[in-house]
């Protein structure tokens, strides 16, 4: 039990030493994962259409 009284103690001298990000901070950044993702997002869209007509022309081209 001493043990993790020592953890604990531990733990919040360590989580009162982090500098904690503000609002717009994290705000900035949220959005800036938000556009990635979708940007990221459209890229592999367009990469499959692109890939799913490339294979369906082989595939028509071959009497598949």
């Amino acid at each position: 039990m001493e043990r993790l009284r020592e953890f604990l103690k531990g733990v919040r001298t360590e989580l009162r030493r982090v500098t904690w990000p503000d609002r717009r901070l994290v705000t900035k950044a949220t959005i800036s994962v938000i556009i990635f993702s979708l940007v990221v997002g459209v890229y592999l869209w367009v990469l499959d259409l692109a890939f799913t007509k490339i294979l369906s022309l082989i595939f028509s081209l071959r009497g598949a």
